[in-house]
C-alpha cells in the first residue's frame, strides 16, 4: 500500500472516532447547559480545519489523477468530490449552528440534531466509498510521478492538529474524549 494511502486510511480510522463521538453525543445536542456542547463545536471546528483544508484535497487530487487515466469512472469521481462539498457546506453550518447553540442564542434542537446524524452519517458513508473505490484505483493506477504530485508539500496544507504529534490547545480535551473512547472500545474487543 503506497504511504499516501495508508495516512488517508489512518486519518480515516481517526476520523471514524470522531463520528462515533457526534452519534453518541445525539441528547439535547443544542441545549448550552450541556456539558458537552463545547466538546462537539471544538469536533465540528477541527473537521472543518484539518479534513476539509487537507485529506479531502489529497483525495480530490487522486480522483483527478485517476479521471485523467481513466482508471475511475467519471460517475464515482464525481460523486467523491461532491461528497467533499456537502461535507464542507454541512460543517461549517453545523459548527455555526452549535456555536450558536453555546452562546445562549435559541436554536431548534430536534433540527440540529438532524444536522448532526445525517453529517455523521455522510462522512461515514465518504469514507467507506473512498477506501472501496478510490484507494483501489488509486493503488492499481497510479504511477511514482502520480505520487509526487498528489504529495506536494505546498499543496498539502497543514499538520493533523489533533492527532499528529503536539495536540493543539484546542483540542486537548476532544483528544483526551476520543481516546478514552477508542481505548474502551479496544478493551471491549479484547473481552
Amino acid at each position: 500500500m503506497h504511504t499516501v494511502i495508508e495516512r488517508l486510511h489512518t486519518e480515516h480510522v481517526r476520523l471514524a472516532r470522531l463520528v462515533r463521538l457526534l452519534d453518541s453525543q445525539s441528547f439535547l445536542r443544542t441545549d448550552a447547559t450541556v456539558p458537552n456542547i463545547e466538546l462537539l463545536v471544538d469536533a465540528l471546528f477541527y473537521l472543518t480545519r484539518f479534513p476539509d483544508v487537507t485529506h479531502h484535497t489529497i483525495e480530490d487530487r487522486m480522483v483527478e489523477r485517476l479521471l485523467a487515466r481513466k482508471a475511475l469512472s467519471v460517475e464515482v469521481g464525481r460523486e467523491i468530490e461532491e461528497q467533499h462539498v456537502i461535507l464542507i457546506r454541512d460543517g461549517r453550518d453545523l459548527l455555526r449552528d452549535l456555536e450558536s447553540a453555546a452562546r445562549g442564542e435559541n436554536m431548534s434542537q430536534e433540527l440540529v440534531d438532524i444536522h448532526v446524524r445525517l453529517y455523521a452519517e455522510r462522512l461515514r458513508h465518504n469514507m467507506v466509498v473512498e477506501e472501496l473505490t478510490l484507494f483501489p484505483a488509486a493503488e492499481r493506477s497510479l504511477g511514482d510521478e502520480d505520487w509526487r504530485a498528489i504529495e506536494d508539500k505546498e499543496a498539502q496544507g497543514q499538520c493533523d492538529p489533533l492527532f499528529d504529534g503536539q495536540v493543539a490547545e484546542r483540542f486537548a480535551e476532544l483528544y483526551r474524549v476520543v481516546t478514552a473512547e477508542a481505548n474502551a472500545a479496544c478493551t471491549e474487543e479484547i473481552l
